[in-house]
C-alpha cells in the first residue's frame, strides 16, 4: 500500500506514506587452508557468494499533484503520473567469486612481513524471476542506439581483478615501558561494480512503464501502458559500457606507535588512497535526437572514468583504565579530492575535479570515563560514592564543502548539467549577520551568471558550511544486588550545551537572495533525519534508563 499527497503551496509542503520491503537471500561458501612451514604461515582460500534481492514493489502507482487550493476545490489535477513496476517483481542475483593466497613471514623476532595476492571476479547481475535486464546495443552514438537483443549481458565480465597486498611491522625499541613499533602496508582493492547494475530491473524498460497526464479529475486516471520493449520505449533504459572494468582503490599507510609507560600509548599514522576507474551514471534525454525515445523516457548510462584521492594524518592517544580513569582521544587532518562524489546521476557531467562533497579537513573526538574511588573503610562514603562513574564524549569537526550553482541546463547530447556562476572580484563571499542561522550567510552578490551556455569560474565545492561540535555526558551507578544480579541506573545528556549545529545550506542562486547561502536545516537532519538520541547534531536530549543484568 502506498499513499502520497503533494500540496505545492508556499514552500512546497508534502506528505507521503508508503510501505516497501525487500527480501534478500545470501549464500556464502568459504574455505581456507593454513600451513606452518618454519617461520612462514601460508594460507590459501576461496570465497563464493550469491546474493538474491527480491523487492516487493507496487504493481500500480498513481501520483496526483495539485498546485493551488483552487485545483483541489474544482477537482482539477494539473499533473498526474501513473506507473507500474510490472506484475512480476524481478529477482536481482549477484555473483562474486574470490580466491587468495598469503604468507605471514616472521623474519626476525622484531620484523614481520605479510604479503599475498587476491583474485576477484564479479559478473554483471542476472534476473532469477523473468527476462534478463535490458541494455543498449552501444553507447558510442546514442542518437542511433537501440535495445540490445534479450539476454545480452550488461557488460563483459572482467577477469583482471588481481589485487596484491603487502604489510610489515618492525619493533624499533623493545622496552616494556617505552616500546616503539613501526607499521606500514600497501594494498589494491577491487569493488564489485554492482552498485548501479541492478537499476534496469527496477521499473526500467521491459519491466515497468509510466505515463504523464494533466487536467484530469481525481481519482480518474487510466492505467499505464503495459511494460514493453517495442519502440518507442515506454520505460527508462539502463545501459552500460560493454567493456566496463572493475573499479579499484590503491591504499597505503605508515604508522608509528609509541608506548608511554604500561598503560598509555600514542599512535601517529599517514593514510593515503587513490580510487581509479570509478563508475558513474549519466542520464540522457534523447527524445529530440533518437526516435526510440520520443515518449520522453531517457537512458541511464554507466561507465568508468571517475577518480578520487585521499590523504590523512591521524593521531590517537589511548589510556587504559588505571586509577579509575580511561581516555581515548583522536585527531585527523585529511583532504579528499574527486571529480564526482556520487556515482548516481548527480548532474555533474562533464566530471569536475575539486573537493569531495564529504571533505572534512579536521576531525576531533575524545572520550573519558572516570570511576569514583570507593572507600571501604568509610561506610557512609562507600554507600554514597561507590560504583559511580561518568562518561564524557566530545565530537568536533570542521565544515563540509558547499557547491554553488545557478540552475540546470540540458546539453545538446541530452544530459543535464549544473551551471556554475562566475565569481565577482573584490566582493566578500561571506557576510556576518546575527539574525542568520549560524551568524553568517554566503553573499549572493559575490556571484553572477556566466554567459549563456558557458561554465563559470567558481570552483567546485570551494565554499564551506558550518563547523560542528557537541558534548555528550552520561552518569551511572551500579547497585550490586546479588553475586550475579546488578541494577544499573544511567542518565544521559546528548548535546549537553544545546549548541545549534547547522547542516545543509541553500546553494542554488535561483532561490533568490532571501534564501540563497543560508542554512535550511540542522546537522542531524542533514546526516539522516534521526532525533538526537540516535543522530548527532540535533537539540539537547535527555534519557534516563534502568537496566537489570543477571
Amino acid at each position: 500500500y502506498q499513499f502520497g499527497a503533494y500540496l505545492f503551496f508556499g514552500q512546497m509542503p508534502s506528505l507521503t506514506a508508503a510501505t516497501f520491503s525487500i527480501k534478500q537471500q545470501q549464500m556464502n561458501l568459504t574455505n581456507a587452508t593454513t600451513a606452518a612451514i618454519g617461520r612462514h604461515v601460508l594460507k590459501f582460500g576461496v570465497d563464493f557468494r550469491r546474493l538474491s534481492s527480491h523487492p516487493y514493489a507496487n504493481q500500480l502507482e498513481n501520483i496526483y499533484v495539485f498546485f493551488s487550493p483552487t485545483d483541489i476545490l474544482s477537482n482539477n489535477v494539473p499533473f498526474a503520473l501513473t506507473s507500474t513496476f510490472g506484475t512480476q517483481p524481478p529477482d536481482a542475483i549477484f555473483w562474486n567469486y574470490s580466491t587468495y593466497v598469503q604468507d605471514e613471514w616472521k623474519i626476525t623476532d622484531r620484523l614481520n612481513l605479510s604479503y599475498g595476492l587476491r583474485w576477484d571476479v564479479n559478473p554483471a547481475p542476472t534476473n532469477g524471476n523473468g527476462p534478463e535486464p535490458y541494455t543498449l546495443d552501444q553507447i558510442s552514438n546514442l542518437a542511433a542506439a537501440q535495445l540490445a537483443p534479450q539476454g545480452t549481458r550488461l557488460y563483459a565480465t572482467d577477469y583482471h581483478g588481481f589485487a596484491p597486498r603487502v604489510g610489515a611491522a618492525y619493533q624499533l625499541h623493545g622496552s616494556s615501558q617505552y616500546q616503539t613499533v613501526l607499521r606500514g602496508g600497501f594494498g589494491l582493492f577491487y569493488d564489485t561494480g554492482n552498485a548501479l547494475a541492478s537499476q534496469g530491473l527496477s521499473g526500467g524498460v521491459g519491466f515497468g512503464s509510466s505515463a504523464v497526464l494533466g487536467n484530469i479529475g481525481f481519482p480518474t486516471l487510466p492505467p499505464p501502458p503495459a511494460p514493453s520493449t517495442s519502440s518507442p520505449y515506454n520505460g527508462t533504459v539502463t545501459a552500460f559500457d560493454p567493456h566496463l572494468r572493475l573499479p579499484y582503490t590503491k591504499e597505503w599507510n605508515l604508522t608509528v606507535e609509541q608506548a608511554l609507560g604500561q598503560s598509555q600509548k600514542l599512535t601517529v599514522s599517514y593514510v593515503g588512497a587513490q580510487g581509479r576507474r570509478l563508475t558513474y551514471l549519466t542520464f540522457y534525454d534523447l527524445s529530440s535526437t533518437n526516435p526510440n525515445f520520443v515518449l520522453g523516457n531517457g537512458v541511464n548510462v554507466t561507465q568508468n572514468g571517475s577518480s578520487s584521492d585521499y590523504h590523512a594524518l591521524q593521531t590517537q592517544f589511548q589510556r587504559r583504565l588505571v586509577h579509575g580513569l580511561q581516555v581515548l582521544a583522536a585527531y585527523t587532518w585529511s583532504h579528499s579530492i574527486d571529480d564526482r562524489s556520487y556515482n548516481g546521476n548527480a548532474e555533474e557531467d562533464p566530471l569536475v575535479r575539486g573537493n569531495s562533497d564529504f571533505d572534512v579537513r579536521h576531525t576531533f573526538t575524545a572520550g573519558l570515563i572516570y570511576q569514583l574511588p570507593a572507600h571501604p573503610s568509610n561506610m557512609i562514603s562507600n554507600a554514597l560514592l561507590a560504583h559511580w562513574s561518568t562518561d564524557v564524549r566530545l565530537i568536533g569537526r570542521s565544515a563540509l564543502p558547499l557547491d554553488v550553482n545557478s540552475g540546470v541546463t540540458v546539453l545538446p547530447n541530452g544530459s543535464e548539467q549544473f551551471l556554475r556562476p562566475d565569481l565577482i572580484p573584490g566582493v566578500p563571499i561571506y557576510v556576518s549577520d546575527p539574525t542568520a542561522p549560524g551568524g553568517r550567510y554566503v553573499n549572493p552578490n559575490a556571484f553572477q551568471n556566466a554567459p549563456s551556455g558557458l561554465e563559470g569560474n567558481a570552483p567546485r565545492n570551494f565554499l564551506r558550511g558550518f563547523d560542528f561540535w557537541q558534548m555528550n555526558l552520561a552518569l551511572q551507578r551500579e547497585f550490586p544486588l546479588r553475586e550475579h544480579l546488578k541494577l544499573q541506573f544511567r542518565a544521559e545528556a546528548f548535546d549537553l550545551f544545546n549548541r545549534p549545529n547547522f547542516g545543509d545550506i541553500q546553494s542554488n542562486l535561483t532561490a533568490g537572495p532571501m534564501f540563497f547561502g543560508r542554512a535550511i536545516d540542522t546537522a542531524n537532519v542533514q546526516l539522516g533525519g534521526l532525533n538526537s538520541l540516535y543522530q548527532e547534531g540535533g537539540p539537547r536530549s535527555l534519557q534516563i534508563a534502568l537496566k537489570l543484568t543477571f
